[in-house]
């Protein structure tokens, strides 16, 4: 049977049986290779897309030094370097709403009061009475347009006469993606 030749019929059909074949094979590796091309595609953008910049206008955070007191004024904040948050009027300017992560430090040459507050008729955030130091870390939810300033209270002297020592207060925003007004 191998040194036959081919009936004439029978060899019209295998060909167009193997051209089909060979284009469906193609038309399958095409699709395939596309789908793979997709998916390159794909992966590169979220890479790209999850490498933005470091610092967005929602990371809010500053640390401010509060070193000297005033009679009329309380503790005099100071800005010591660059930060994405601003003060104005001795307090700290809330533009992004969420929750806030807050620190304060400080060691004072006598005993005193001492509260943080953030929006006036409402309660501070921390109140301390007749303390030498304060070494506190609390958790906050703060709103566009509030201001943390810090409120002191004398029981012997005038504010201008305790000395402080390491007075810091370090405002962190851990919920970006909220509402920011920058």
């Amino acid at each position: 049977m191998d040194g036959l030749p081919p009936q004439e019929g029978n060899v019209d059909g295998a060909t167009r049986r193997g051209v089909l074949r060979t284009r469906l094979l193609l038309a399958a590796s095409l699709a395939q290779w596309l789908g793979l091309l997709l998916c390159l595609v794909y992966v590169c953008l979220q890479l790209s897309a999850s490498q933005g910049p470091p610092q967005s206008p929602s990371d809010q955070s500053i640390r401010v030094l509060f070193t000297r007191c005033e009679d009329e004024k309380g503790f005099i904040i100071t800005q010591p370097d660059s930060s994405t948050m601003q003060l104005r009027d001795n307090s700290i300017v809330i533009n992004c709403d969420g929750y806030y992560l807050i620190s304060l430090k400080g060691y004072f040459s006598q005993a005193l009061s001492l509260s943080l507050h953030y929006r006036p008729g409402q309660q501070p955030l921390l109140s301390l009475s007749h303390v030498p130091s304060v070494n506190s870390i609390t958790v906050a939810s703060l709103a566009f347009k509030d201001k943390v300033y810090l409120n002191v209270t004398t029981h012997s002297t005038s504010c201008e006469d305790i000395q402080v020592n390491g007075g810091e207060l370090i405002l962190i925003h851990q919920s970006p993606g909220k509402y920011c007004a920058i």
